[in-house]
């Protein structure tokens, strides 16, 4: 357990450390979300890729693993009141939303007694979510690695959204990867800070390895936001790391589905025999095989400043080095 840090964030939501875990699919399992919870962060369990019966056991996993909250992340345009329902059953009190105006969520969350924690992307998304009663803010710049709705800068966007959150604490997201990004950040007035990419690159992470070290390996300027990437979720803009997927795509004038290069591929093979073709959404996972290097990497433009693969513990007391007296 890291030393505890007082904000508005650590607070409200009985936390030692204001530190938060993206919650990445196919990456962010029980191990690294429990991993987080036990040394005083916020850990985000993406469920919103399964089927709820598969989510409960994902869920019912992480809580084997951890005595302290944690929250599970859905997606707003999906409106997943199924999993919202049996997540509450099972004990969840706190859901990220994205991607979406939670409004049509939030019966369900109420009727729990959860609290939302929304992602926005603007100062428009911002107001909707407060206007639904969102506990908390998760301000995702447009630095950020994954899927990201909004164009805005992070700096840029903090301006907007902390004096409409008022007193409601907002975390900061996109392109943080080290202690002075979260001393920066909360000097800026957040109450705390994401890191998606940054726990990407530890021992509890489902990262495939390969992936792991083109994370340790990444330059500054290795990102780009694209919408290669599209099977499974089209018209999304995403940022990963270049590959040679990306790049042939790219030379080939950025065609569209149907005449980009090599689409056909299967380039992932999971152990229980799933395929997933060339383009798809799907980062490589821990146990998958194929050519996991031309699949998508999810990863943010502070990608550059990491250069190891430590333990998500490691990682926390790291973040919270500076803020601990």
């Amino acid at each position: 357990m890291t030393g505890h840090v007082s904000t508005k964030l650590t607070d409200r939501f009985d936390l030692c450390a204001p530190i938060v875990q993206g919650g990445m699919g196919g990456v962010s399992g029980p191990e690294l979300v429990a991993a987080v919870a036990n040394a005083g962060g916020l850990g985000i369990l993406p469920i919103w890729a399964s089927p709820p019966d598969t989510a409960l056991q994902s869920i019912a996993k992480t809580q084997a693993l951890t005595n302290y909250p944690f929250a599970v992340n859905l997606r707003a345009d999906f409106v997943q009141t199924e999993h919202i329902s049996a997540a509450v059953d099972a004990g969840v009190s706190l859901f990220n939303l994205f991607w979406g105006d939670p409004a049509a969520s939030m019966p369900a969350i109420n009727t729990g007694g959860a609290r939302l924690i929304s992602t926005i992307g603007d100062g428009d998304t911002a107001k909707r979510a407060l206007d639904v009663g969102a506990a908390a803010l998760i301000a995702q710049g447009v630095e950020a690695g994954g899927h990201v709705a909004g164009e805005m800068e992070l700096e840029a966007l903090l301006d907007v959204v902390l004096p409409i959150a008022g007193d409601i604490p907002v975390i900061a997201a996109g392109g943080l990867a080290t202690p002075q990004d979260v001393a920066h950040v909360l000097s800026l007035g957040a109450s705390g800070a994401l890191f998606g990419t940054r726990f990407a690159a530890t021992e509890e992470s489902n990262a495939h390895d390969v992936y792991k070290q083109a994370l340790i390996r990444a330059e500054e300027g290795s990102t780009v936001r694209t919408m290669c990437f599209d099977g499974m979720w089209p018209n999304a803009p995403h940022r990963v790391l270049k590959n040679s997927t990306f790049e042939d795509w790219e030379a080939a004038g950025r065609p569209p589905q149907g005449q980009r290069p090599g689409e056909d591929d299967i380039i992932l093979h999971t152990p229980d025999g799933m395929t997933f073709q060339r383009y798809f959404v799907a980062p490589p996972g821990r146990h998958m095989t194929g050519d996991l290097e031309a699949a998508a990497m999810y990863a943010g433009t502070g990608v550059s400043k990491i250069t190891n693969c430590p333990s998500a513990a490691e990682v926390m007391g790291d973040l919270v080095s500076q803020l601990v007296s």
